[in-house]
């Protein structure tokens, strides 16, 4: 069963515009004024995201890659836009028009919240902040730090006023432009050479994954049903749509009602972490195992294959009793680095990445290979004009780009040939994967339980690495490498999908992603200080200290010589890579065959410890309307969760304007 039978996903843009015969047809395009008005969405957006996920704490908007933030205000400008046009206005607004105004809220949400700005603005300050006698922080990095690249002169001494201040906060509240401005800027730099490379990779990838394997881009179902008028209005005439809607709005209406009059009782949602009931070895092993209930997972479960929603919660289960197993065994097996998930599994699921890529970009070799020979020999591809980029700009964008990205680590004080393997794994490894999982599973959180570093540790031993590479490397591991949520090369496969579903040429978004990406940026950075420098970083969420005190503590360790060697993990690695070539065999071998390979390598990540459960579910659900239904009650339980989705990203959209606006407290959203 495929999965979903709703409206054309953009699959076959080309081939029916073609066929339509009409320009018109191929070429919808959006108004100027609409990327006016992107852009003051963006700047208020980028306020909200900053205040909700710093001072509101229990509302994090941009934590999944179908971020609750971005969509639920989309959708309270598409109920305005529709209600103005019923008076007249806002006629000229078409589906292109909606889709520039959801890309750019995308990345507002995306700069401003795990996709940057959470990480980069603690990390940057830290190390100054925090140096002290007691972990040496002076001896063992201000050495190694580049002055253009921290906040706080490395020449000088600790806990200078800019570092200190953001996260103990100032009596003036005034932000020191002048410390700020140049690190701000240095890995602003870094970020765009990455974004330039997702384009372009992207826009090799997209054609093979689209148009050739057809892969269905589950996240962009929901908005490509809303950019169409008609498929929008049935939609939202649907009664089955309004009770699913309600069942989630109105659940964290109540718990939000409840953290501001505790007297309304509370409607459990998290059913604690199973650990607390199986006390007795080895069934303590099942740790980090939490039973949640997330409706929008429910709702995206139904879009997904049948086998997927199965292999995703069988692949998680199965790591769970691989732990009971050793502890029956009386196997003591730690725990991989900074992640949730034992070290045995975190490196079966690298060496499955590594697999996994060879198998696309193998798999593609026919068309992707065809491009780039067309490429090199400067020859234009016959549809390059309805491409994002040209698939020779495409090419040497990656190539010129990836070199920048080198030659800033060697600026920074790194070597060029361990920055360049890093980040190889990193935008050609990890972020290929996690987005073919966006585009495949539609997963709606893009962690790893790995590292770019576990994987060049297999091959160059840390007590190999230079102080400097470890310095530079404790800083990428906090702002890029250790949490990959807020993925935008995923988005950007999304992004050129519904462009094909909306008919607009695919190179329109490029003006929507540049301008959304710089003013959520130069906002974001101003809001979050502002709140840093009032009320101290250090009082307010503390993801983004905790996520730099990780990183700079386990490289402090690694200066000191305190290396925590895996004897096995090349073993596991290469377990890994079998087991998910091997599933990559069976999968081409029967039709069929229910267990897929990118739900093995995805596992072992938080994300699957708090959606399994939902996955559990919808696959129970989903597996019996098949079995006992018909295709139409399949068909027409759609929208139902569809319903879903839209009732817990709005109520996240409302309750993240409410917290700001009067300053209370929300009910936790999305994840607990």
């Amino acid at each position: 069963m495929p999965s979903t039978d709703i409206k054309n996903n953009g699959h076959d843009s080309h081939a029916e515009a073609d066929a339509a015969g009409s320009r018109e047809t191929r070429d919808l395009r959006f108004h100027r004024r609409t990327l006016l008005i992107g852009a003051v969405l963006v700047a208020c957006l980028s306020y909200v995201v900053i205040y909700v996920d710093l001072v509101v704490e229990q509302l994090q908007l941009g934590v999944l890659q179908f971020a609750s933030g971005s969509v639920g205000a989309f959708f309270l400008v598409y109920a305005v836009t529709r209600l103005l046009r019923r008076f007249g206005f806002l006629k000229w607004m078409n589906a292109a028009d909606l889709l520039v105004l959801y890309v750019m809220l995308f990345m507002g949400v995306f700069v401003c919240s795990r996709g940057l700005l959470d990480k980069l603005l603690p990390t940057i300050a830290y190390v100054n902040s925090y140096a002290s006698t007691t972990n040496n922080y002076k001896s063992l990095f201000f050495p190694h730090l580049n002055p253009a690249l921290v906040v706080g002169n490395p020449h000088g001494k600790p806990q200078q006023p800019a570092a200190f201040g953001y996260f103990n906060g100032t009596t003036s509240g005034q932000i020191p432009w002048d410390a700020w401005a140049v690190p701000c800027l240095s890995w602003f730099l870094l970020f765009l050479l990455i974004i330039v490379t997702y384009l372009c990779l992207s826009t090799l990838l997209r054609k093979q994954w689209s148009d050739v394997e057809k892969l269905s881009f589950p996240q962009t179902i929901l908005p490509l049903q809303i950019f169409d008028d008609d498929s929008a209005t049935a939609l939202f005439r649907n009664k089955l749509m309004w009770v699913g809607f309600a069942i989630p709005f109105i659940i964290y209406g109540v718990n939000g009602i409840h953290g501001c009059f505790p007297l309304v009782p509370l409607v459990p949602l998290e059913f604690d972490n199973v650990t607390s009931v199986f006390t007795t070895p080895p069934w303590d092993q099942i740790e980090g195992t939490t039973i949640y209930l997330s409706f929008a997972a429910v709702g995206f479960g139904y879009l997904l294959p049948t086998e997927l929603l199965f292999s995703l919660w069988f692949f998680f289960a199965l790591t769970r009793v691989g732990d009971v197993i050793a502890r029956a065994m009386n196997i003591d097996v730690p725990g991989m680095p900074m992640y949730p998930t034992r070290e045995y599994i975190g490196y079966q699921s690298a060496g499955a990445y590594v697999a996994l890529t060879i198998s696309f970009f193998y798999g593609g070799r026919k068309v992707i290979g065809e491009r780039l020979k067309r490429a090199l020999r400067l020859k234009t591809c016959e549809d390059d004009e309805y491409e994002l980029l040209p698939q020779r700009a495409a090419l040497y964008g990656i190539i010129v780009s990836f070199i920048g990205i080198v030659a800033w680590c060697w600026w920074a004080g790194m070597n060029p040939w361990f920055a360049a393997a890093i980040f190889g794994i990193y935008l050609f490894v990890t972020s290929v994967v996690l987005s073919r999982g966006v585009s495949e599973a539609g997963i709606l959180i893009t962690e790893t339980s790995f590292r770019p570093g576990d994987i060049v540790g297999l091959f160059t031993p840390q007590s190999t690495w230079s102080h400097g590479d470890i310095v530079g490397l404790s800083l990428l591991n906090s702002v890029f490498f250790r949490d990959t949520r807020g993925l935008f090369m995923g988005f950007f496969l999304d992004a050129q999908q519904m462009a094909g579903g909306v008919r607009m040429r695919r190179r329109g978004l490029l003006m929507p992603i540049a301008l959304g990406i710089v003013l959520s940026f130069i906002v974001g950075v101003a809001s979050h200080l502002h709140l840093a420098y009032v009320h101290g970083a250090a009082s307010l969420y503390g993801y983004g200290p905790a996520n730099a005190s990780w990183a700079d503590g386990e490289a402090g360790s690694l200066l000191t010589g305190n290396f925590s060697p895996f004897p096995s993990a090349p073993f596991w690695f290469v377990v890994g890579m079998a087991a998910a070539g091997g599933l990559i065999k069976l999968r081409a071998m029967f039709v069929g065959f229910p267990l897929v390979p990118i739900a093995y390598a995805l596992c072992p990540t938080w994300g699957l410890y708090v959606l399994w459960f939902p996955f559990f579910v919808t696959w129970c659900l989903k597996s019996l309307i098949l079995k006992f239904g018909t295709t139409k009650f399949y068909r027409d339980a759609l929208p139902f969760f569809l319903g879903l989705i839209i009732g817990e990203v709005g109520a996240a959209a409302v309750w993240a304007v409410l917290a700001a606006v009067l300053k209370i407290s929300a009910p936790a959203l999305p994840l607990p």
